[in-house]
């Protein structure tokens, strides 16, 4: 049970690890804890030709934003929320509602129209639908969640968004390599669940009902078995996203370091991205030093526009190799 006093000191312990991985004071990281998020919206090219009409649409009805520093087709919500989520663009598909963070793992993924692509925890739909949209529905798609309730929402999603998907499944990660084809897909994405540090309102005292040092070190465990099995799925020459809305570096530079550590065919792209709440990636976390270099991997801060994410982008030799296996 979480009493008045282990709530405190989860938040204690949330703002000390956050102040440890970022390099900031207690007050720096409190402060970005307390910033305001804003919603955005991505304008879905598979159904939107007009940008500017649409934009002046929803000024109309009370919109006001600004355009994404790295997204030509995303834009900021800085006023008249209710009014987007309301509105007829929303309704019918023209645009999506989305935090910004969330198209940066798509982007890195840079999916093209014939590629055989594979997001393997793929509900409810958002970076799948992006991914359908960038290829103008022209790739071969392959989404896979583990839940039904999930993906009844992905299929609702799509549907809105005249996006198209090629497969539909529905396993756990134990069962990915069992059942889907070997090294066979161009490109995968790895939105991992994790601990959603990234959403975390420090003073909401259910942020914290399931938030632990336990649960951090359980999400480790399935996310190694998530990267090393997606890793068997992809092609030689093929490109792996990971990605996480959370901070802890276990779940993040950990995991990362996991698969470079225990394949000999995993290099680790750079992300060129030059965003105001991007922190250098970690080389060592508590008494472990990581043995890849981690540099190219991206660590957001919470911002306004953006939650606390983490992407990783990471391309497989042609070379045959051998894969190890380990218990740490």
């Amino acid at each position: 049970m979480n009493t008045p006093e282990k709530l405190s000191q989860k938040r204690a312990l949330l703002l000390a690890r956050t102040a440890a991985a970022l390099q900031l004071d207690a007050e720096a990281v409190a402060a970005l804890f307390a910033i305001q998020r804003r919603s955005s919206l991505r304008i879905n090219q598979l159904k939107v030709e007009d940008e500017l009409s649409l934009l002046a649409e929803l000024a109309t009805a009370g919109w006001s934003g600004v355009q994404s520093a790295f997204y030509e087709h995303g834009y900021s919500i800085a006023e008249g929320r209710s009014e987007v989520v309301n509105s007829a663009a929303a309704k019918d598909g023209r645009i999506f509602i989305q935090n910004q963070a969330s198209w940066l793992p798509v982007l890195a993924l840079a999916p093209q129209p014939g590629e055989k692509i594979l997001d393997i925890c793929a509900a409810p739909g958002g970076k799948a639908s992006h991914v359908a949209e960038l290829t103008d529905n022209q790739a071969e798609l392959w989404v896979n969640d583990n839940s039904r309730t999930r993906l009844f929402k992905l299929r609702s999603n799509f549907s809105r968004l005249g996006a198209r998907y090629t497969e539909q499944t529905m396993y756990g990660i134990d069962r990915l390599t069992h059942v889907l084809p070997l090294a066979s897909f161009d490109k995968i994405l790895l939105d991992t669940p994790c601990s959603g540090e990234g959403l975390i309102d420090i003073s909401r005292d259910k942020d914290f009902e399931y938030w632990s040092l336990a649960q951090i070190k359980r999400l480790q465990q399935l996310q190694k078995k998530a990267i090393m099995n997606a890793w068997k799925l992809l092609k030689p020459g093929g490109t792996l996203v990971y990605s996480t809305c959370t901070m802890a570096p276990e779940e993040n530079e950990a995991v990362v370091d996991y698969l470079l550590t225990h394949t000999e065919d995993a290099e680790l792209l750079p992300l060129p991205y030059t965003l105001p709440n991007r922190f250098p990636a970690l080389q060592q976390w508590n008494t472990k030093t990581f043995k890849s270099d981690l540099r190219n991997c991206l660590r957001l801060a919470p911002s306004e526009l953006t939650e606390a994410f983490f992407v990783a982008t990471l391309t497989k030799s042609s070379r045959q190799v051998r894969y190890t296996d380990s218990n740490e």
